[in-house]
């Protein structure tokens, strides 16, 4: 029996958003032929992740489609997994040097040019280890595309998109947001309108998932590094290849 590979992401109602999240699956299904690749939920779409775990057996991983720690959902998706010993968590998608470099394409993709003043624009960030992930999300991005990279978040104690955007303006530059997202959706709708002169796509967009993205779900897959929630909810098990 093939082990199982369950893709977890947050649902989304904007269409293009399920699409293009549809079509990661679909890349990974085609590319691990030796895994049975499902896709779950923690919110918006079904199936569940807790169903997907209660309805499925053998040896299964779980892989967040997260770009950044996110409490909520890793006490949720460690919760699910505890349902059968048979489960493990790998770490999330990001923060990654693919990630990054999946921006620097979609930043040259809407023409950003050298002299333009990046801000990297990430979703809620609730506390610490997710303003953490977003910084060094930022710190990548700034590395391959070689320049300085400021950074705005959707809510949460750091610095609001609205007013990263502003300072960033201080520099008398075009302001370009680089949407650290997965795809289209809310948030990345309240990302073009947070006053910017261009918002860049998100990560999965229109058209087929970028290989290096498919490649970064199968590493996460193969990996031996778990994501743990924040105490007091237990530790997850580790994936092994």
């Amino acid at each position: 029996m093939n082990r199982r590979l369950v893709l977890c992401a947050h649902g989304s109602q904007d269409p293009r958003g399920r699409s293009a999240l549809a079509g990661l699956v679909n890349a990974v299904r085609r590319e691990a032929s030796d895994l049975d690749v499902v896709d779950a939920f923690v919110d918006v779409q079904e199936p569940g992740i807790a169903e997907v775990i209660g309805e499925t057996a053998g040896p299964r991983a779980v892989v967040p489609l997260m770009l950044a720690y996110d409490r909520p959902v890793g006490v949720t998706i460690v919760q699910a997994s505890h349902l059968d010993p048979a489960v493990a968590v790998t770490a999330p998608l990001g923060p990654d040097w693919v990630l990054a470099e999946v921006g620097v394409r979609r930043l040259f993709e809407a023409g950003a040019r050298s002299d333009d003043t990046i801000v990297l624009a990430a979703d809620l960030a609730t506390d610490a280890r997710a303003i953490s992930d977003v910084g060094k999300a930022a710190r990548l991005l700034s590395a391959v595309w070689g320049g300085r990279v400021h950074v705005g978040t959707l809510g949460g104690p750091d610095t609001p998109l609205a007013d990263a955007v502003d300072v960033a303006r201080a520099y008398g530059r075009r302001v370009v947001v680089s949407s650290y997202v997965l795809t289209r959706g809310a948030a990345h709708d309240r990302m073009v309108d947070a006053g910017a002169d261009v918002v860049t796509a998100p990560l999965l967009d229109a058209g087929p998932a970028d290989p290096r993205l498919v490649s970064l779900v199968l590493a996460r897959a193969r990996s031996r590094g778990g994501w743990t929630s924040a105490d007091p909810a237990p530790r997850s098990r580790l994936a092994s290849s």
